[in-house]
């Protein structure tokens, strides 16, 4: 049986392809842009951050920020890139969910137009 990869990671990834965020920056992107279908928590970017600089697929830079902490800004490498695709090349799992709004939208038509 194949073991089930973490998706977290591959979302974070994406995410510093966007552009190259600190840890708070990917939370707050998470919030406002994704958070309809995807969550994370601190507990769970830092570590994953750190993992990425590790494994050589992010690099890290330090901001210095007059009056706060120095902001630790993290960027995507080509490595990181390249498994990002790998992922996204991958099969999906067939999904079974059950989503009233979804089966709203595929009886959306019955509804009169106002």
């Amino acid at each position: 049986m194949l073991r089930k990869k973490n998706a977290s990671r591959y979302v974070l990834l994406g995410l510093l392809d966007w552009e190259p965020m600190s840890g708070y920056d990917i939370k707050k992107v998470i919030e406002h842009h994704i958070r309809d279908f995807w969550h994370e928590s601190y507990g769970n970017i830092y570590p994953t951050l750190k993992k990425f600089i590790e494994e050589g697929l992010a690099t890290k830079t330090v901001e210095s920020v007059a009056g706060k902490p120095d902001r630790i800004v993290y960027s995507i490498t080509p490595a990181g890139r390249k498994e990002l695709i790998g992922w996204l090349e991958e099969p999906l799992e067939i999904r079974r969910t059950r989503d009233e709004l979804l089966a709203k939208f595929v009886f959306g038509h019955l509804l009169s137009k106002k």
